[in-house]
């Protein structure tokens, strides 16, 4: 395959040249450019570069699926070639962070930050779910190396408000330690001895009152004189913003959070096995938005209110079905460059990431997707009806197994959708034909 180098190349060369690039970020599976002109940009190009195995336009962002591990690689080259910092804008494209309309747009500004602490969250838990683990097969929680499991399990967690509040406030255009302090107070201890809860709002209301200290922040130093306003300005925006954190943003945030954790309990509780199955069934189209990550807050505001989230093991199932339909392919497919694609994606695949099997296998080829879906559906349905869920977020597939109140249960679903997934899709069939003509030539580089 081709080298990282190369690649970023040939994808800058796609997006309009380096000039055109505003900003850059990746997350676990893809690299995510803004352009400044997104008429420059060659989408059918970029989907045929070594090593891209797709590529989608989400509002003024271009999404390019280079795959686990890759997409790092890349985006730090393109960040070299670029001079940009990643996650940081020029500002050449005359984009100013600001609340925009649109549920899109809302879940797309929550995935800008929670995906640079995904790979915190998602250690930290399994770390915690291991743990777990050996406690529940008879190890001694009380030993020293337990204890330390738990200090490293556990620490991020104590954090998260202020973190959450960083990220927000860059993406909002405000310093990131204002949003520090906004995701401090609404978790101060001393909130008790005004008869607050420290907390409530969780990270919802961290990002709503760090989006709001950073308009505040950015009001404030517009309309102060230069001589006063490293003093002044962030004085004066912890003072006001700060007392609106506490007597307003705190009670709407709690009357949100209370709102979503309700709302998820009656969906499934009510919906059940349908609810699960509509979930899990429509979530890889989701997915393919690369939104699903604006989920997280969600996912954690259950664990925070329930102690686990129902939704998180419910949306697993999805990958599983594609899993299982990827295999059918494997099995059935005559196209021998199609099967090593399938070999390469399947692995990371089974341990929950799914964008290389979507773009590379079910999505080109049609049916197989659409038996994915499916599968997923009936695992789906199966995880709500047992109500079982998840202590702390981690990938999907297997690994998400150490983290759910019942691991058996979440295996016995995943065998489901695995078998759904298979069957369906070998009982519709395909057409190879379809998959050699829509494979772009980065595929023949793997």
């Amino acid at each position: 395959m081709a080298g990282e180098k190369q690649i970023a190349q040939a994808i800058l060369a796609a997006l309009g040249a380096g000039g055109n690039v505003v900003s850059i970020n990746y997350c676990m599976t893809r690299l995510r450019a803004e352009p400044k002109d997104m008429g420059r940009v060659d989408m059918q190009g970029l989907k045929k570069c070594a090593g891209v195995k797709g590529a989608i336009q989400t509002g003024n962002l271009v999404q390019v699926i280079l795959g686990p591990g890759l997409a790092e690689k890349v985006a730090r080259e393109m960040s070299s070639d670029l001079g940009i910092v990643i996650g940081e804008s020029t500002g050449a494209g005359g984009h100013a962070p600001a609340f925009r309309g649109g549920a899109q747009e809302i879940l797309r500004k929550f995935a800008n930050v929670f995906l640079p602490l995904l790979p915190a969250i998602i250690g930290s838990g399994m770390i915690n779910g291991i743990t777990n683990l050996l406690v529940r097969l008879g190890v001694d929680g009380k030993l020293p190396v337990m204890m330390a499991l738990g200090v490293l399990g556990s620490a991020v967690f104590g954090y998260l408000g202020i973190m959450v509040g960083m990220n927000a406030a860059k993406e909002y255009g405000g310093p990131p330690a204002i949003g520090a302090v906004a995701g401090s107070i609404l978790f101060a201890s001393g909130l008790t001895n005004l008869k607050m809860v420290p907390g409530r709002g969780g990270l919802l209301g961290v990002l709503i009152a760090a989006a709001f200290m950073s308009w505040l922040y950015r009001k404030i130093s517009a309309r102060m004189p230069e001589s006063l306003t490293v003093i002044a300005t962030p004085t004066l925006t912890i003072l006001i913003g700060g007392f609106v954190v506490l007597y307003v943003v705190q009670p709407v945030g709690g009357f949100l959070a209370d709102g979503i954790t309700k709302g998820a309990q009656a969906l499934l509780g009510i919906g059940g096995p349908i609810a699960g199955a509509l979930l899990a069934g429509t979530f890889l189209p989701f997915v393919m938005t690369g939104l699903h990550h604006g989920l997280t807050p969600i996912h954690m505001e259950l664990i925070n209110k329930l102690g686990n989230t129902p939704l998180l093991p419910v949306l697993a199932m999805a990958g599983a079905g594609q899993v299982g339909a990827s295999i059918a392919v494997y099995l059935k497919t005559r196209d021998r460059e199609l099967r090593e694609i399938i070999k390469a994606s399947l692995p990371v695949g089974i341990l929950g990431i799914g964008e290389p099997l979507i773009y590379g296998v079910t999505l080109p080829l049609g049916k197989p997707f659409i038996a994915a879906c499916c599968g997923g559906a009936l695992g789906g349905a199966f995880i709500a009806a047992t109500g079982i869920g998840c202590k702390a977020m981690g990938v999907s597939g297997i690994p998400l197994a150490f983290l759910a109140t019942s691991p058996g249960l979440y295996l016995t679903g995943l065998a489901i959708s695995y078998v759904a997934g298979f069957v369906i899709a070998f009982a519709m069939g395909f057409d190879d034909r379809i998959a050699a003509e829509s494979r772009p030539s980065a595929f023949k580089m793997l």
